[in-house]
């Protein structure tokens, strides 16, 4: 089957070098420090404000602003302290009744205080956590002695509760349930049961080692991108495959900022888990530079506010296809390290599999994060820059250029093909492995799906004077289970050339062809949806 290329043609492996140290070093979007020093500034104000009706906030407030930096972002990096002040600033500002109840928000800014005073290594949430739930381990030198002890899958679990103590980001932990009877876990786990609803899991010693294996991995390909990324992050946590965890890879958000959240059976693989801990944590980079600068305009998530519609995301009754302009320009913030990531996961994916395997299907691929990251700019450029803060427009350009700097070939402006053919592929693939497990239905739902996706293929060839290139199946004569699977191969192979020519976007029937291949791509997905083959 035709299917997308997902590695773009890389650029000289300085460039790639130069790109990660602008994308750490610059000195508002990038650097770390200086985001962290501006989210500090921000919740001490908050206290600050909260202080005339609750003393404690304003003694929290003192006690902050006479701390050194190291401290100060050690407990403002702590979820439920920074969940108390937002929630206490909601129920006594604006007079809604969220989050955590105002006497449990006193007594989370009592305890922060007695923690910061008492000297307490991290945060008050991580406080009472083990020394082995630190997610870095020691340098290798200091690690020479278990190498025998290498386990399942060439992960070592002998040495993995060794800890380095001078990284950024050893405030680092991983969740362990063990010491939930405390009030900041207790508070914390309150607080994703309202974003979640569902549970999260200890890990084992083996998923320790996993968890800190992939972590390896990251710091060889983006040594100082992880490490600029990950001191956004206290607190990793696994999910099981249960309740509202159902589907999702990895998650995080800006209600529960300072922590992320990782699928348990999915940390196997050591090239999904460092793109995916690089994600989540480039998200809270991202949530840590909102909390002090201009980055959407203050009514940005009204109800008629700018939508984008995410062309690669299977569309539902619900919209979730559609996201708002924080949604937008968090993909495409991440999208844009994770082309990074990808270019150089693939330039040095020969040098690594001996340790950690041949990448496979495991990471999104770089011509794909380009692509999406391309688009979703664009879009931030014009659907949504209405919602954006001038902070939140400059950095759109900058990281614009910043992808015009690794993307060596890049698609005319406003292509669209490329992303609905890529979701085609996937869903193809999907029903491929949904009909091998089971008989096709009896009635010719198949047939009908697959003669109206060739139609509309056929006639969108049409408007740009092409045709199809291949016969189309003679589809009573093929067998139930082949006949829409082996349709969806023919407009592949049909459809994918065109994006690769510059010159149809210029053809005036350009515009209703994009528009019928959209329909069908997500018409299709909904079929496949029905029929119960997307999962």
């Amino acid at each position: 089957m035709a299917a997308p290329a997902l590695r773009a043609t890389p650029p000289d492996p300085d460039v790639l070098g130069a790109v990660e140290t602008a994308l750490v070093r610059h000195r508002a979007f990038g650097d770390s420090d200086y985001i962290r020093g501006q989210l500090a500034v921000a919740y001490r104000r908050r206290l600050h404000k909260l202080g005339s009706p609750l003393p404690e906030a304003a003694r929290l407030a003192r006690l902050l602003d006479a701390a050194p930096a190291v401290r100060q972002r050690q407990l403002l990096g702590d979820t439920a302290l920074r969940c108390a002040v937002q929630h206490a600033m909601r129920q006594l500002h604006l007079g809604d009744d969220y989050g955590l109840p105002l006497p449990q928000c006193v007594a989370l800014f009592q305890a922060a205080g007695t923690h910061l005073q008492s000297g307490l290594p991290g945060g008050p949430l991580t406080a009472h956590l083990p020394t082995m739930a630190r997610l870095h381990v020691a340098p290798a030198h200091q690690q020479e002695e278990s190498a025998a002890g290498a386990g399942e899958n060439g992960v070592d679990d002998t040495f993995s509760d060794t800890y380095a103590y001078n990284v950024p980001y050893n405030d680092t932990y991983i969740w362990h349930a063990w010491h939930q009877g405390t009030p900041y876990a207790t508070a914390f786990l309150a607080v994703m049961e309202d974003n979640y609803g569902a549970p999260l899991a200890t890990p084992t010693p083996h998923e320790r080692a996993l968890l800190r294996r992939g972590l390896r991995l990251l710091e060889t390909l983006l040594p100082d991108l992880a490490a600029s990324a990950l001191s956004h992050v206290q607190l990793i946590a696994l999910f099981p495959k249960l309740g509202s965890w159902r589907g999702k890879a990895s998650s995080s958000q800006f209600r529960v900022n300072g922590s992320v959240f990782l699928n348990q059976e999915l940390i196997g693989n050591p090239w999904w888990l460092a793109e995916h801990l690089l994600h989540e944590a480039l998200h809270q980079k991202l949530y840590d530079f909102r909390h002090g600068h201009s980055l959407l305009a203050p009514d940005y998530a009204r109800d008629d506010g700018a939508k984008v519609c995410s062309l690669w995301n299977a569309p539902d009754d619900d919209g979730n296809h559609y996201w708002d302009a924080h949604r937008v320009f968090a993909a495409f913030h991440v999208y844009a390290h994770l082309a990074l990531l990808c270019l150089q996961a693939e330039r040095q994916e020969a040098a690594l599999a001996p340790e950690y395997g041949c990448i496979g299907n495991n990471m999104s691929g770089s011509r794909r994060a380009i692509d999406r990251a391309r688009y979703l700019g664009e879009q931030l450029l014009g659907t949504t820059w209405p919602e954006l803060g001038l902070a939140g427009r400059q950095m759109t350009r900058w990281l614009l250029d910043v992808l015009d700097t690794i993307d060596t070939q890049p698609r005319p402006a406003g292509a669209t093909l490329h992303l609905l053919l890529d979701l085609y592929e996937r869903q193809s693939r999907k029903l491929d492995t949904f009909l091998a497990r089971q008989p096709p239905p009896r009635d010719d739902t198949l047939q009908r799906q697959a003669e109206h996706e060739l139609a509309a293929a056929r006639a969108a060839l049409r408007l740009l004077d092409r045709e199809m290139p291949v016969p189309t199946p003679e589809t009573e004569g093929l067998d139930m289970a082949q006949r829409w699977p082996q349709a969806r191969q023919c407009v592949l192979t049909a459809l994918w050339p065109l994006t690769h020519e510059e010159t149809l976007l210029k053809r005036t029937g350009y515009p209703q062809a994009q528009a019928l291949v959209t329909h069908m791509v997500q018409e299709s997905s909904r079929q496949l949806a029905a029929l119960g083959a997307l999962g």
